[in-house]
């Protein structure tokens, strides 16, 4: 089958569904085209490590040393400074894109970096749901889930490949990222998806097919027809609607490249695909490997190596579309890692953090926030952002109420999910 109804594919896989919500916004309309990705550290990243270095002076608690590198080690490029490799530990090839010198030359233009985030927790569930959506509290929606909703009858507004993707039925998550995945469901009677010559050969006739798609339909309306609850009914009523709307995955499939890429960066090279084709508005990325209670230099360079590596490959990936003044991409994680080292060479949780973000919007190049010699968080004006002994803790909540005005997140679904707290301009 040449095209397929990808909605109808999607809702037997059981991934639509969503409460169905007219909650367009100005700066993501469909005139505007832009796009949102988060991408996930997902474990607590140590910033010490990467982009609030600290090198390896004791603490005056008598803890540390914060890190394994020397102080007169730190680099920086333009405004932004970046950690030393720790002392014993094999860096990767100059030349590799997750290579810290490579990736901060090539990117510092358009990076803005946030230091000193206090995420008020040190566990993993609560910290990724509190970065993520702005909320310590269970029930917030992730904030590319609030990007995706005015979209939410499109087949996959939003794609996630785990991390916090809560959505509180606004849109429905489309929690796949295989190439493959992709091929079944644009051809899912072919028994042979992945074959372009075999492709015909189907479970059924084409006229077997259709009349079990018929009997569909058919299942679907009288499960409508008895529902009496209003918001079911609402769902329902959704549901029939992306059943009944001709999406093809051709477009998509057609942006991929023939062998797509394992870990980060191919769920960079399927993000782009969709949204180069019109098919989703946002994505998150997910990377594990953070966690480092022991070995910590060994594995957390690795992981971050990882890391610079995949964003690098998204950026490529977005330049090839033509995307850089329409997507834009935060990155972040849980929490941060401990001052000082643990009894096995690893750092545990620490709840002070950073993010960094690149793209449409962002002016690059900048730093703002900081903390102190104990990777404390400083406190911040919230008219100057420089940092001042009268000003406030940044938290993610600060972060959330900046995200949601910079990307233009309707007063509806601000006051559905209020976040009370000072307007800091942090992507202005």
């Amino acid at each position: 089958m040449e095209r397929r109804n990808f909605l109808k594919v999607l809702t037997g896989f059981g991934m639509a569904g969503a409460l169905p919500m007219s909650l367009v916004s100005p700066a993501w309309s469909a005139e505007a085209q832009r796009f949102l990705i988060t991408v996930n550290a997902a474990g607590g990243w140590d910033p010490t490590s990467l982009i609030d270095p600290k090198g390896n002076a004791m603490r005056s608690d008598g803890l540390g040393p914060i890190n394994h590198y020397g102080a007169s080690a730190i680099k920086s490029v333009g405004n932004l400074r970046y950690a030393a490799y720790p002392d014993g530990v094999a860096p990767p090839a100059a030349d590799s894109p997750g290579h810290l010198d490579t990736f901060f030359a090539k990117h510092y233009q358009r990076l803005l970096v946030v230091n000193g985030i206090d995420t008020q927790t040190n566990g993993h569930e609560t910290g990724t749901r509190f970065v993520w959506s702005g909320r310590l509290e269970e029930g917030y929606p992730t904030v590319a889930a609030l990007a995706a909703a005015p979209y939410a009858s499109q087949p996959m507004a939003f794609i996630s490949n785990g991390g916090y993707d809560f959505t509180g039925a606004l849109v429905a998550p489309v929690r796949t990222a295989s190439a493959g995945t992709f091929t079944s469901l644009a051809y899912p009677n072919s028994q042979y998806p992945d074959n372009p010559a075999l492709r015909s050969a189907g479970y059924f006739s084409d006229g077997s097919y259709a009349m079990v798609d018929a009997a569909r339909q058919l299942r679907l309306a009288r499960q409508r027809s008895v529902e009496t609850l209003p918001r079911r009914a609402a769902q329902m009523a959704q549901l029939e609607t992306v059943r009944s709307s001709e999406v093809s995955l051709d477009g998509l499939l057609s942006l991929l490249p023939a062998q797509v890429s394992d870990g980060l960066k191919g769920q960079a090279e399927v993000a782009i695909a969709a949204f180069a084709s019109g098919l989703a508005v946002s994505a998150n990325l997910n990377l594990g490997g953070f966690d480092t209670h022991g070995s910590h230099d060994d594995d957390q360079t690795d992981a971050l190596t990882q890391l610079l590596e995949g964003v690098d490959h998204l950026w490529e990936q977005i330049v090839l579309r033509g995307l850089q003044n329409k997507v834009t991409v935060v990155i972040g994680s849980d929490f941060g890692r401990t001052p000082f080292y643990n009894t096995g060479a690893g750092k545990d949780h620490w709840n002070i953090t950073s993010i960094m973000a690149m793209g449409a919007g962002i002016t690059g190049n900048r730093v703002i926030g900081g903390t102190d010699v104990n990777f404390e968080a400083l406190n911040l004006h919230p008219d100057t952002l420089e940092v001042h002994s009268g000003g406030i803790i940044v938290t993610p909540r600060h972060v959330h109420r900046a995200l949601r005005d910079f990307i233009g997140v309707s007063s509806e679904l601000d006051k559905l999910y209020p976040l009370n707290v000072e307007k800091l301009a942090l992507f202005a």
